[in-house]
């Protein structure tokens, strides 16, 4: 007789198809590590990144066109919330981000008080990829704008944003810090204020949404999502962001339709295959829920490792144990540490022993 998902659930939690998964989330809620770097030169070859095989490669250009001449902070964030990296450029505005997987990011170039913070979106855009692939260069010129000395009049209008108010813009940003100092309640805050300057924001909404998600506030984050997708019926991170929300609300008939469409627009991203995926497990459409964590895994490699336990339980269901237990063996190779390890071991010895027996 084969364990069933509902056997599998009582024995170790987020197996069965119900658990609620820590990958994808984890890009949302957690508050990751930040790893420093030094302009062009890799510091520290024992920093993964974000775990892929890109990089992005850029240059600082003061007004006129010359090299900036002098350090500046860099930051680098996924654009839904993944691991924040911070380095200083080298002392001709050169600076480099390592081991990244494909996405879309945010870079954040600070050169000091003579000009405005620059916001550059950079996108990595990778196909599945092969072991012993070198990965893409990403080059990024940043042009720094002159800081205007007066305030200059209220309700002033930065176009490069499309509309969006300089006092929205700097909410936003301050938003952001409190976000990455753990202040979520601050953030939220913040985007409201900004919000109130431009409901039109859609980037605001999008991080008002990832926000309420970090205090698993599921209601509420929905609602935020769903205002900026209005906006911008084509974002794939609010959309992204918004088929997790609903996996979590346990509507997994909408929440496969939204993930679907976010796999459409980035079929590059592991992490929309995955949650994609884990929403067919739920519906009980394993044969398309099993080809789609596998499509994650060939892409996402290791940074998937969650999308193994959703194939264990795909596997349980099709009544091979055997597969079944590879998978969450694979799954305590790269996650040694996890909560439940001591449940999972005893899963797979059980697997093991019926596999034998068959």
């Amino acid at each position: 007789m084969y364990t069933s998902i509902a056997s599998l659930h009582k024995l170790s939690s987020g197996l069965a198809m119900c658990v609620a998964l820590r990958l994808g989330m984890l890009i949302v809620i957690c508050s990751s590590p930040a790893f420093a770097q030094i302009g062009g030169i890799d510091s520290d070859p024992g920093d993964r990144g974000t775990g892929g095989v890109n990089m992005i490669q850029g240059n600082i250009f003061l007004p006129g066109g010359r090299r900036l001449d002098r350090r500046a902070q860099v930051k680098l964030r996924n654009s839904i919330g993944g691991a924040e990296q911070y380095q200083l450029s080298d002392d001709s505005g050169s600076f480099s981000f390592r081991r990244l997987i494909g996405g879309s990011y945010t870079l954040t170039v600070d050169a000091g008080k003579e000009y405005e913070t620059a916001i550059e979106a950079v996108d990595i855009v990778e196909g599945p990829r092969r072991r012993g692939d070198t990965g893409m260069v990403v080059p990024v010129n940043v042009v720094l704008k002159a800081r205007t000395t007066s305030l200059g009049k209220p309700g002033t209008i930065d176009a490069s944003t499309g509309g969006v108010p300089e006092p929205a813009r700097e909410l936003y940003k301050q938003a952001v810090a409190s976000a990455e100092a753990g202040d979520k309640k601050k953030a939220i805050k913040e985007l409201n204020q900004a919000l109130q300057l431009c409901p039109t924001f859609m980037t605001a909404l999008n991080e008002l949404g990832v926000q309420y998600m970090a205090l698993k506030e599921w209601q509420k984050a929905a609602e935020a999502l769903r205002s900026a997708l209005k906006l911008g019926p084509e974002a794939f991170h609010p959309r992204l962001n918004y088929g997790i929300v609903l996996l979590q609300l346990k509507d997994y008939k909408n929440a496969a339709a939204e993930l679907q469409i976010a796999v459409k627009k980035d079929s590059s991203s592991a992490v929309a295959q995955f949650q994609f995926g884990r929403a067919l497990v739920n519906l009980g459409n394993y044969s398309d829920g099993e080809r789609f964590l596998k499509q994650s895994i060939s892409i996402g490699g290791d940074d998937v490792a969650e999308a193994h336990r959703y194939l264990a339980a795909v596997y349980i269901e099709k009544q091979n144990s055997q597969l079944a237990a590879s998978e969450l063996e694979l799954y305590l190779r790269l996650v040694p540490a996890a909560k439940d390890s001591e449940q999972i071991k005893n899963v797979i010895k059980s697997l093991r022993s019926q596999a034998s027996n068959k």
